[in-house]
């Protein structure tokens, strides 16, 4: 290492070219390469098997479909946990695949196997497998006005299709629509008065509207292909089907049995945008297309496409996340320019502007180097990307100011410019370089955390590494280079110049502070060496009791409100479409008068749209393919989007407008579930699963929880996932069925063919599926009547009367089933406002007090906690291993520079006093914010998982200046010098570079932690141990530093009297070091 910093402060033209090849690559590829998003992606760990068997109930479902696909599924290796759901018409059985196993080939073991299956019902549709991928949904397009339902969806695809047309753009899907179906209704008294069956309907429209190729005939010209094309695709074409050719060779076509119907899916869906009838079309980002030109590029549409439409209809965009990525990553893009400027100022201020520059020129360098690493490692600039940029910004330039801090003393010390970059480089080299890789190790275990949030955290260090190993090359083979130029470094010169009395006046201003304030304190810590740890030790102590006493208030993952609110409401199964439209009509009506009162309140646009959806939930996910299609007859939503608080200047946010509307709607008792989610995620607070053999016993200790549950202040929207039984009538076969030759096969398939329909085919049109159904006209559905006296065709094709082969039992059923590894289960989950409840005490005390004696008498039964705290549980086993990892390799890569086993206790001792300044820190934002500022709330007024992990790469930082002041110690000690002398010396001279680099680093991260936006609220508590953790370490590392190292030295000389051992411990390298003292 020494040869190579000689020979690139030497050849500066290699230096330069190194700089600009850096710089280059960064610069083409953050132009270029990198992806811009809101979040990173996160790739799914989960692989589906859903199997549609339409008309089936959740029974049938779960003992045809999700019990076989179970028993074949449950020992695939690799799986986590098996999730299997049974509702009317699918089943749905989900793999979760642990972190450290392959997807690829857990896909294949899974395809392989459902393969095999061959005991699925012959009505069932083949398995669909699938491996859910991630699409961001970027910008909603919203269609409007008094047009039909044929009409408006006719409308959206033709806009849908123009906007997936577009360059830039591959995905696009239309929601809030019903799917097209082609209805053959044919009524019971036509099937008597001509003698047919439903099969003979269906076998008429699977045999006549097709088409097959027939093959090719070779002529001496060449092959002639030939082929029928008789595919009916519209009610026109079906109606021209022969059913039926009488004996006198009559043709009985479709149109004079049966009412075609070219429309819609049965079940309706009806959205609402602020009160008209709308349908949306969503825009998705793929691969590496950028959120915010796909943003550009709708509202551009958008705003063409408005002037072409006729009156009435209205066009416009929601949830436009593509500008909300922009504001944000603007606002963390000003936070990095203020915190590059502070920093400046900080170097510019106590070192020469020259020297300042030339350090603070190492930011840039090392933040390009890492942009031309990102897309390499497939990493976008994001949110969270972008905070470790503004993380490491103070803590990038560390080595460059130790080494350009060092370079400075040779100079003053009379040494030639090109010597002095040589010299001082090299002298403080191995500090550095293993300074650096403590900081890194003390982020490396955040790259490895597991989950949704882990996959979240590890963006940070995959930046923070990368800028951490170019700022290292940067400091010690393009730095010296440039040093060397700065030939009046040295030199105290008076100066007319006002910038440079005002920047000396600053630097010998801490000279003199040090030589005035810090020398003497030192030395009366130094004097007092055991008092002053003993007093050190008593406020660590003061701490630990404060921590272990729960004055601190901890939430592992505190909610962060979002700028929109979210209310679900799912009815019972089996309610019909108008009574849950009627309630979110309700639930419509008071949002839209509250967004009119308190938009005109404070004279501002706070509530800007409501979307309303009665008959599915299409906007309460934004990723296709979700829970977010037509035909939930018991599910609406209402949807409202805000503008966040710092857009309005009015301290209201979705917190306080989901209170405000959950009074205003009020309780819906007959509600399945019926909630308001306003923070990121949604979902409730805390969710406790019961699993066990019984549904019934499930159902008590469920219904007994809720209970318990309610007498917790705090605690709301109280529900478990046990949907109440629906009706259902079971058709049980009278003795003289079996005499007439119908067996119950034959009975379930003839009624299901009445009444749920009979498919017999699936066209592809345009881009839509289109089931073509044969059934009874939806009046003869509709009565218990019709199945009484509907007719039961036997085997030799005679007819019966249902009521002579068969009975109706009335019974009740469960709407759906939900399994979790084999075992049925309900979950029991409750919200909370986690800011002022202690949602991890509530757990705990139901976990271990209240659960335990409820399902003790029910053999089978077990609980555990999902949701957050599951997650939750698992990161915090992850940060303990962590904490571990990083104490152990930070402790090696100390001893290994200091060949010492004792010295690494020495800089490792500001640790824990380090953490104690990132506690403080805490309370002194939550001050500022709330006090000093008036700001509604604080992201520091709890400590949170962040917090933690801030905490663990403060121990990587924070030893870095003390690993400079020790092993600054051990060469003047080296050199002859006493441990008393080298001790006071290295106070004074180490004191610059110390403080200056715990200033960067403040200062670097003070723009942050005052930045008002919500996107940044969950950030900040990193940013804030950080940052007050080395504030408050700097002054223990100038004063206990100093003071330890004389008690293990007092401890050592004890030692050696005691035994008998040899003093000095330096004598065997006294020859090589003063040849090394000559040559400086």
């Amino acid at each position: 290492m020494h040869r190579l910093i000689d020979w690139f402060t030497r050849n500066g033209v290699a230096a330069n070219i190194l700089m600009v090849a850096i710089v280059g690559a960064g610069i083409y590829s953050g132009l270029n390469k990198i992806i811009l998003q809101e979040f990173p992606d996160y790739p799914s760990r989960t692989i589906s098997v859903d199997v549609q068997y339409r008309g089936s109930t959740p029974t049938e479902i779960e003992e045809s479909i999700v019990l076989r696909l179970e028993e074949n599924l449950y020992d695939v290796e690799g799986v986590e946990e098996m999730d299997a759901r049974a509702s009317s018409n699918t089943g749905v059985v989900s793999l979760t695949i642990s972190d450290n196993y392959d997807m690829n080939r857990a896909l294949d073991e899974v395809k392989n196997r459902v393969d095999t299956i061959r005991t699925f019902p012959i009505e069932a549709e083949r398995p669909r497998i699938t491996l859910r991928n991630f699409e961001e949904r970027v910008i909603t397009v919203v269609i409007a006005g008094d047009l039909s339902e044929g009409e408006m969806k006719g409308l959206g695809e033709n806009i849908r299709d123009e906007i997936g047309s577009l360059e830039g753009i591959s995905l696009t899907t239309l929601k809030a629509v019903r799917p097209y179906e082609i209805a053959i209704e044919v009524p019971e008294a036509t099937l008597r008065e001509y003698g047919i069956s439903f099969d003979t309907v269906v076998r008429a429209v699977r045999n006549h509207s097709v088409d097959l190729s027939a093959g090719s005939i070779k002529t001496d010209g060449g092959n002639i292909l030939l082929r029928t094309s008789q595919q009916a695709y519209t009610q026109a074409d079906f109606d021209e089907i022969p059913v039926v050719v009488t004996s006198d060779g009559t043709r009985i076509t479709l149109a004079d049995i049966a009412l075609v119907q070219d429309g819609f899916d049965e079940t309706p869906i009806r959205s609402r945008f602020n009160g008209d009838r709308a349908i949306a079309v969503d825009v998705f980002r793929t691969g590496d297309q950028s959120a915010i030109d796909i943003g550009a590029i709708v509202r551009d549409f958008v705003q063409k496409k408005r002037e072409m439409l006729p009156d009435g209809i209205s066009l416009s965009y929601w949830q436009d996340d593509s500008s909300r990525i922009k504001s944000r990553l603007d606002t963390l893009r000003t936070s990095a320019v203020m915190g590059y400027l502070l920093v400046l100022i900080i170097l510019s201020l106590f070192l020469r502007p020259t020297l300042a520059f030339w350090v603070a020129l190492g930011i840039p360098i090392a933040f390009s180097g890492a942009f031309f690493l990102l897309p390499i490692m497939g990493v976008s600039l994001n949110l969270i990307t972008l905070f470790a940029f503004i993380l490491v910004l103070g803590i990038v330039v560390d080595d460059a100011i130790v080494t350009g801090e060092n370079v400075y003393q040779h100079m003053q010390r009379g040494a030639d410019a090109t010597t002095a970059a040589i010299k001082g480089t090299q002298e403080v080299a191995i500090p550095v370089i293993f300074g650096v890789l403590t900081t890194m190790v003390a982020f490396y275990p955040i790259s490895v955390m597991t989950g949704t949030r882990g996959n979240f955290f590890k963006q940070i260090p995959i930046v923070i590494i990368p800028v951490l190993l170019f700022s290292l090359v940067e400091s010690k083979l393009i730095l010296p280079a440039h040093l060397k130029h700065c030939t009046g470094l040295g030199k105290k010169e008076s100066s007319r110049n006002p910038f440079v009395k005002f920047q000396r006046f600053f630097a010998e201003g801490l000279e003199k502070l040090i030589m005035k304030f810090y020398k003497p304190a030192l030395e009366f810590c130094l004097k007092f060496r055991y008092g002053t740890v003993a007093l050190f030790v008593a406020v660590l102590i003061v701490f630990v009791g404060l921590i272990m006493g729960d004055h601190l208030a901890y939430s592992s993952f505190p909610r962060l409100a979002r700028d929109r609110v979210l209310v679900l409401l799912q009815m019972p199964a089996g309610t019909t479409f108008e009574t849950t439209q009627k309630y979110i009509d309700r639930i419509e009506k008071e949002t839209l008068a509250y967004r009119k009162e308190i938009n005109e309140e404070h004279g501002v646009e706070i509530i800007t749209d409501v979307f309303a959806t009665a008959g599915g939930n299409p906007f309460g996910s934004g990723r296709p393919g979700g829970r977010s299609v037509a035909g939930v007859q018991e599910i609406g939503e209402v949807v409202v989007e805000m503008l966040p608080p710092e857009d309005t200047g009015v301290e209201i946010g979705s917190r306080d407008i989901t209170l405000a509307l959950r009074e205003r709607v009020g309780p819906i008792p007959e509600a399945e579930n019926f909630s308001f989610s306003f923070a990121r995620g949604g979902g409730g607070a805390m969710s406790v699963q019961l699993e066990g053999p019984s549904i019934d016993d499930l159902k008590e200790v469920s219904v007994e929880l809720q209970k318990v549950l309610l007498g917790y202040e705090g605690l709301y929207d109280i529900s478990d996932s046990f949907e109440r039984s629906t009706e259902e009538l079971e058709l049980e076969l009278k003795p003289a069925a079996s005499n007439l030759g119908v067996t119950a096969q034959q009975l379930a398939s003839q009624v299901r063919q009445a009444f749920f329909g009979s498919e017999a085919q699936k066209i592809q049109r345009g881009r839509d599926d289109v089931n073509v159904m044969v059934r009874y006209p939806r009046e003869e559905r509709r009565s218990l009547a019709s199945l009484r006296t509907m007719m039961i065709r036997t085997q030799n094709g005679t007819e019966v009367p249902f009521e002579e082969v068969a009975q109706v039992v009335p019974g009740r059923a469960l709407p759906s089933i939900r399994r979790v590894n084999r075992n049925r289960i309900i979950r029991v989950a409750a919200d909370a406002d986690t800011e002022s409840v202690d949602v991890d005490a509530i757990e705990f005390d139901i976990v271990n007090n209240v659960l335990p004696p409820m399902i003790a008498k029910y053999p089978g039964m077990s609980v555990s906690l999902e949701g957050r705290a599951r997650e939750q549980a698992n990161n915090n086993k992850e940060l303990i291993r962590g904490v571990y990892l990083v104490l152990s390799a930070v402790y090696v890569l100390l001893a290994i520079p200091f060949r010492s086993y004792t010295q690494p206790f020495i800089v490792m001792a500001a640790i824990p006093f380090g953490i104690i300044g990132a506690l403080l820190g805490h309370f002194i934002m939550n001050f500022l914010l709330i006090d000093v500022l008036g700001r509604a709330g604080s992201p520091t007024s709890v400590v949170s998982m962040l917090s933690l992990l801030g905490m663990m790469a403060l121990s990587g930082v924070i030893v870095n200046d003390s690993l400079v002041m020790v092993d600054f110690i051990n060469r003047q000690m080296k050199r002859g010098m006493s441990v008393l002398e080298a001790v006071r010396l290295a106070g004074v001279r180490r004191f610059r570079p110390i403080l200056l680099t715990s200033l960067t680093t403040f200062f670097g991260l003070l723009p942050l932690m005052f930045d008002p936006s919500s996107q940044s609220a969950f950030l900040i508590p990193m940013a804030v141990s950080l940052g007050w953790g080395i504030a408050f370490g700097t002054t223990i590392i100038l004063l206990l530093v100093p003071t330890i190292t004389l008690i293990f030295e007092d401890i050592r000389v004890a030692y050696c009297n005691l035994y008998n051992k040899p003093l000095d411990r330096h004598q065997a390298e006294r020859d090589y070091v003063a040849v090394e003292a000559s040559n400086d």
